[in-house]
């Protein structure tokens, strides 16, 4: 993963996250969704882990005064918009 061309220190997990939402770009993926993909079948399967995850991937690719990357949509899930609505 890289952020203008530098290369930026993520885990797997925040990895695949970032890859199944830029593959779905523009479509809304539920934290359940992003459970069944990024996560294998022994885990506890909470939602709050997909919040976490997706904080600290903010963090990590977007820039304090930039644009917002990952796009909450409450009550539905994460997006990566093509374009700004």
């Amino acid at each position: 993963v890289t952020r203008d061309g530098a290369p930026l220190e993520v885990t797997g997990r925040e990895a695949a996250v970032l890859e199944y939402l830029l593959r779905r770009k523009g479509s809304v993926i539920s934290k359940a969704e992003l459970l069944e993909h990024c996560w294998d079948a022994h885990s506890t399967g909470d939602p709050a882990i997909v919040e976490v995850l997706v904080h600290r991937l903010r963090r990590k690719i977007e820039r304090p005064s930039g644009p917002t990357v990952i796009e909450t949509v409450r009550g539905k899930g994460y997006v990566i918009r093509s374009e700004k609505p």
